[in-house]
């Protein structure tokens, strides 16, 4: 991970200004930058899913069940989601490393809560808090990279960071299940937890030298108006999506995504109304409308809404399906996972010409192979020996489109918008999942209790190779967008 190239000023006019000398002179980024930003955001990822393994210990310890259960593992994903945009506007405004800092600060004493809980609230309360410092500290990873790192190197650093939070799920299924297996000092769930503190210490003994004390334009009032608009309009919209299943699907879940959706649309009326007055909006919307962003960000998202499909109904077959148990289902994940991080520290070495399409390209691929995964299970109950290598191409596929798109829409963007660009493409990451749970999981159990587990799961993976088809489309799309001009 040693990347040594300069870095521009991060001020936004010096920087769009600055000569060829100016910017050789700059200071060499640090060589611990990177793996700070990476260990925090890989922290932020685990905790996703970390806690789903742990829910059966939580349930025996604490005799949580029902919705509380739901609020402990939701609580922390609602409020990472929703404030993702805001935290990526006060990194802007206050600068990254502070925001970093303050965000892992929270996350960690959080996390420590979150292990020392004595009673089922005090979790709740803990998850949340330890949600919302993860919402400050992950806009910064991408920002910083977006911001220090130039050419070569930039297209690196975005492939580790596309590694790092693509894996984060996965891994945490994985370290979830053998924590909870091993029982570390009898203490059952609590040391998926406490592990989040000494690696929080380390980051915050590290980063005040490490990380540049850098920000986009000088400290703006903060929209909270926008800030309450988007908030309420993000819960209506994963509230429903999150609890729904739980819940039976009732109309409240219509009407809650119907007021989201109205919600969001008087959110971007608001602030383009603000940006006619004068004002600073929460959100550079110059960032959407840039070429090809919004396919971009759109192909993003249908990715990990197969990811999120792929998580949940492929979890239920291997362990009510095959009758795996929880520690094997979660290794045999892990070839989806190890093909999304192998993906993502080679695609960094393709030609430019090349990196344009790779997207395309990964899409159809994972097309085929999820459509190959179906029909396996289709056709013959499961090929054993087909499962693996189809879950690691697959995986490899899903990883290679996700960082090219982020690397490709990284090209088309300026600097000062690298800010927004942060927060759009981490909260469509972590809403895409959620979505991905709630309609492919819902379809998965609707079709298992009716046709079977694996009818069932062969029908999620007909829907995943679909939406690699839409996908690939908004890869071409943003392919053939042009490139700002630069100074």
């Amino acid at each position: 991970m040693t990347i040594n190239e300069s870095s521009a000023s991060l001020r936004v006019a010096p920087a769009m200004a600055a000569a060829p000398a100016a910017a050789a002179a700059a200071p060499a980024v640090s060589r611990r930058m990177l793996p700070l930003l990476l260990a925090g955001q890989a922290m932020a990822a685990m905790d996703t899913a970390i806690v789903n393994v742990a829910a059966p210990a939580l349930h025996e310890d604490l005799g949580i069940s029902g919705a509380l259960l739901q609020m402990v593992v939701a609580g922390y994903i609602l409020a990472y989601a929703v404030f993702l945009i805001t935290g990526a506007r006060l990194g802007d405004d206050h600068g990254y490393r502070r925001l970093f800092i303050i965000g892992t600060a929270l996350f960690t004493a959080a996390s420590l809560a979150c292990g020392l809980a004595p009673d089922t609230m005090f979790l709740v309360v803990a998850r949340v808090i330890q949600g919302l410092g993860a919402a400050l500290m992950v806009p910064q990873v991408l920002s910083l990279i977006q911001r220090q790192y130039e050419g070569q190197a930039k297209v690196r650093a975005i492939g580790f960071y596309s590694m790092i939070l693509g894996l984060g799920a996965a891994c945490g299924q994985l370290l979830g299940g053998i924590i909870i297996t091993v029982d570390l000092f009898g203490l059952s769930w609590r040391p998926a937890f406490l592990l989040n503190v000494p690696i929080g210490l380390l980051l915050l003994a590290y980063a005040p030298r490490h990380l540049p004390a850098v920000r986009g334009l000088a400290p703006r009032q903060l929209d909270l108006v926008g800030v309450l608009l988007l908030s309420v309009s993000m819960l209506l919209m994963i509230v429903p999506l999150t609890f729904g299943n739980e819940l039976g699907w009732g109309s409240w879940v219509a009407l809650c995504l119907g007021a989201g959706a109205l919600g969001l649309f008087g959110f971007v009326r608001y602030e383009q109304q603000l940006v006619r007055r004068g004002g600073a909006p929460l959100l550079d919307f110059k960032a959407i409308f840039a070429p090809g962003i919004r396919a971009g960000l759109s192909g993003v998202a249908i990715g990990f809404i197969g990811y999120g499909g792929w998580l949940f109904a492929l979890a239920l077959y291997l362990q009510d399906g095959l009758q795996l148990s929880a520690m094997t289902s979660g290794m045999v994940f892990t070839a989806y996972a190890g093909g999304f991080g192998s993906a993502n520290l080679t695609w960094s070495r393709l030609p430019a010409p090349l990196l344009r399409w790779a997207p395309t390209t990964a899409l159809l691929t994972l097309a085929a192979s999820s459509l190959g995964f179906g029909a396996c299970a289709y056709t013959a109950g499961w090929l054993p020996f087909a499962m693996v290598p189809l879950l690691l191409v697959t995986g490899a596929c899903h990883g290679l489109s996700f960082g090219t798109l982020v690397n490709q829409m990284s090209l088309r963007v300026v600097p000062a918008q690298a800010p927004a660009l942060s927060g759009l493409v981490s909260t469509s990451v972590q809403l895409s999942i959620v979505i991905g749970i709630a309609t492919l999981g819902t379809l998965y159990l609707g079709l298992e209790r009716v046709v079977g587990a694996r009818n069932a799961i062969s029908a999620v993976a007909l829907a995943i190779s679909c939406a690699a088809l839409l996908a690939a489309h908004c890869a071409v799309r943003l392919a053939r967008a042009p490139l700002p001009p630069r100074p």
